[in-house]
């Protein structure tokens, strides 16, 4: 299994972070808490997400648990990769 934290990571906090100092986060801070995802910032990361991994996030799937920390879009892309396989 690739760990792609450190992908992830580095697109929230360099593109989804907003003007700034510059935010560092660790793969368990919340996204949602912190505010740095919001209903727009989860429609943004799912269009990387799509693009950046070649996979398809269906409506179903766009949940909470998916989007609240970076260790979890990590892992939820992981399974929608090994599912594509």
């Amino acid at each position: 299994m690739t760990d792609y934290t450190d992908t992830i990571r580095s697109f929230i906090e360099n593109e989804m972070a907003g003007p700034g100092p510059k935010v560092t986060l660790s793969p368990s801070d919340s996204l949602i808490d912190k505010g740095i995802v919001d209903s727009l910032g989860v429609q943004r990361l799912i269009a990387y997400l799509e693009k950046e991994f070649g996979v398809q996030i269906a409506d179903t799937e766009i949940v909470p648990e998916h989007f609240e920390t970076i260790s979890a879009v990590a892992q939820f892309i992981n399974w929608k990769l090994t599912a594509k396989e």
